[in-house]
């Protein structure tokens, strides 16, 4: 086999191993993707009812407010029915006059507080729903993580062992280039060299199109001038099947 075959060769099994790896990386990171989301609303969903506690609490305070005054108005109305002398009765009035007016207040506060503990509740019953919900998605996406990564196990074993005799084949200045190149492009490692016109010397690269060098070309058919790269995207260039059949 030539370096350019043994090389279509390494790429294709690459090719290969890499579609399949990508499968489980995705699928594991669509399991950190919902898993993220669960924790945020986990955590909304926590300050939500820490906020409730806190208005139930501040409403069972103002309740026993309320009460106090009530009971204190009760008591000074008594005072004054009992009361013997004109100053004594105005001071308790004023007196329970205040207490009335804090004592509407107070419940006052406390139907504002209703609605913000009504608000809050149905607010935090949403959240509790939508962790449920994505609890449940997060299941979904570790179970499926798992099965994609189950079912590609053996394979994956299969091209790795491909790819380390394919890689064996090629020599090792070569292979950096060719490993360089694989991580620069994501494993789109090699691209033909696309005729366009014979006469004109017109050649671009198959993966980027821009216009090549017309001595990369003729080097591509010389078996002892090596790899050819393209000088704008760096891809190890090949000719194509009929090209590689023509005269130059």
């Amino acid at each position: 086999m030539t370096l350019t075959e043994d090389l279509m060769s390494l790429y294709r099994v690459d090719s290969q191993l890499r579609g399949l790896r990508t499968r489980v990386e995705n699928a594991s990171d669509l399991v950190g993707i919902r898993t993220r989301k669960l924790t945020k609303l986990t955590a909304e969903h926590e300050e939500c009812a820490a906020r409730l506690r806190q208005l139930q609490a501040q409403l069972a305070n103002l309740e026993g407010e309320s009460t106090d005054y009530k009971a204190r108005i009760e008591k000074l109305r008594t005072e004054l029915n009992a009361s013997t002398n004109d100053k004594q009765y105005r001071a308790i009035l004023t007196e329970m006059k205040s207490l009335e007016a804090l004592s509407d207040e107070t419940e006052t506060t406390q139907l504002g507080e209703m609605e913000r503990i009504e608000s809050t509740q149905t607010e935090s019953t949403s959240k509790k729903e939508a962790v449920a919900n994505q609890s449940r998605m997060c299941d979904a996406a570790t179970a499926e993580h798992e099965e994609c990564a189950a079912a590609v196990a053996e394979r994956l074993d299969e091209l790795e062992g491909e790819r380390a005799i394919a890689a064996g084949r090629v020599p090792d200045n070569v292979l950096k280039v060719f490993e360089d190149v694989a991580e620069l492009t994501g494993g789109e490692t090699l691209a033909s060299a696309i005729e366009l016109s014979k006469k004109d010397r017109d050649y671009t690269c198959g993966a980027c199109h821009v216009t090549l060098p017309y001595h990369l070309v003729v080097n591509l058919y010389s078996t002892g001038a090596g790899i050819q790269q393209c000088p704008n995207c760096n891809r190890i260039l090949h000719l194509e099947v009929e090209g590689a059949e023509a005269e130059v």
